[in-house]
């Protein structure tokens, strides 16, 4: 089991906001998961390349659903796979990810937002929305991505991608949303160079409750109605291994503090601390 670092210290300022008392320390990936990371990257040829990213919006149906590498042509590739986690509903997380974008009163300029620091508390550092309202114009995001060994924090802007711009047509949309399906997609930029297409289908999982199946092309941005390239430099194995890293962690982390942070904070104003 790999070995997570010390919880970064909070401010003083943020120590003594009643929110603190949710920073706590995450767990390391699940044994399984982290033994399919250690065996290293996918092969290729069991990715879904750029130009056919739609094809993983499918009601049902597998392929290779974890793991990451790097393409024939030096772009990256990432695919996640996650289950509903008991406890955690879809109402729950519809807010968090809406409140956290906003700052509590006491929260100082400069230190970044601890409502987003509680979920993945090693990388997170800031999240907002551009236009301070809404996501209509893009989310501001700050963090690193390796798992708390000091690299420089990178700022992305995230912004809704209108998949119908890019070959998703009204049937298919229509056919997902009988099957009870969820799309979201997704175009980061970054301070750097270079761009991420993020791609996800939330489904009934025959196991009971929902699956979410995720991907990201690293290096890839829209345009002319279809993907094009938009090399990303900081891509390697090590980056994209560190991603599925970070994002197996969050994941698994949201169960230990959502439901009670929600229980809290749901019907109190938007700037409590």
């Amino acid at each position: 089991m790999m070995k997570l670092p010390p919880l970064p210290e909070l401010s003083p300022e943020e120590k003594k906001m009643p929110l603190a008392k949710y920073y706590m320390e995450a767990y390391p990936p699940e044994p399984l998961k982290q033994q399919l990371i250690d065996a290293g990257p996918m092969d290729p040829g069991d990715a879904i390349p750029a130009d056919d990213f739609l094809d993983l919006l499918r009601p049902e149906g597998y392929r290779t659903e974890f793991g990451y590498c790097l393409m024939p042509d030096g772009t990256g590739y990432i695919a996640l796979y996650e289950r509903s986690v008991p406890g955690v509903t879809g109402q729950m997380m519809g807010w968090y990810v809406r409140w956290m974008n906003f700052y509590s009163k006491s929260m100082v300029p400069g230190q970044g937002n601890l409502r987003y620091k509680l979920w993945m508390p090693y990388d997170h550092l800031d999240h907002s929305f551009v236009n301070g309202k809404d996501p209509t114009d893009g989310i501001n995001t700050l963090e690193t991505l390796d798992i708390g060994a000091g690299s420089r924090p990178v700022a992305c802007v995230r912004r809704n991608l209108d998949l119908k711009q890019l070959g998703f047509t009204d049937k298919m949309e229509k056919e997902l949303a009988d099957a009870g399906c969820r799309v979201s997609a997704a175009w980061e930029t970054f301070e750097i160079p270079g761009s991420h297409i993020c791609l996800s289908i939330t489904r009934p999982c025959p196991w009971g409750g929902t699956e979410t199946l995720s991907r990201e092309w690293i290096g890839w941005k829209p345009g002319d109605g279809k993907l094009v390239r938009d090399d990303f430099p900081l891509c390697s194995e090590e980056y994209l291994k560190n991603v599925v890293i970070h994002n197996t962690i969050e994941h698994a982390h949201l169960p230990r503090f959502l439901p009670q942070l929600y229980a809290e904070y749901k019907d109190r104003p938007i700037d409590a601390d």
